[in-house]
């Protein structure tokens, strides 16, 4: 099981990085990603982010990312997604909300009697489940 704090595979985060600022500039992602181009450059170049940092950069991923246009959301893009809509909470209560909002999504998809999306599968496998929940 990846840990919370790893909820994007970092190597597919900095290839989605590189690619857009090759196919635009430095500047224009940085900007997107709300942080200084330097910044930037250095996560790039293999530096590890702070915490903010790495969200803002997951923020960026689900807005402006290589998979904004695809069909197929993967795990680690909706595991992102959904962290983004927690962020704002305390960090204590990133895991139990992760873990709710995947439950009423199982349910949602089972009430409507439809499959589970291979990437909800993926998500459940990423956080676990709770005895809480």
């Amino acid at each position: 099981m990846v840990s919370m704090n790893a909820a994007m595979n970092v190597p597919e985060l900095r290839r989605a990085l590189r690619d857009e600022v090759a196919a635009t500039s430095l500047h224009n992602v940085s900007r997107q990603a709300g942080m200084t181009a330097g910044g930037l450059q250095r996560f790039i170049d293999g530096g590890q982010p702070y915490t903010a940092t790495r969200r803002r950069l997951e923020r960026w991923y689900v807005l402006h990312g290589p998979g904004r246009h695809d069909t197929a959301l993967s795990g680690g893009s909706a595991l992102a997604i959904l962290r983004v809509l927690v962020q704002d909470l305390a960090p204590a209560r990133h895991r139990p909300t992760l873990e709710l909002l995947v439950k009423s999504l199982e349910d949602a998809y089972a009430t409507a009697r439809l499959p589970q999306p291979g990437w909800l599968d993926e998500v459940r496998g990423e956080i676990g489940s709770s005895a809480a929940v």
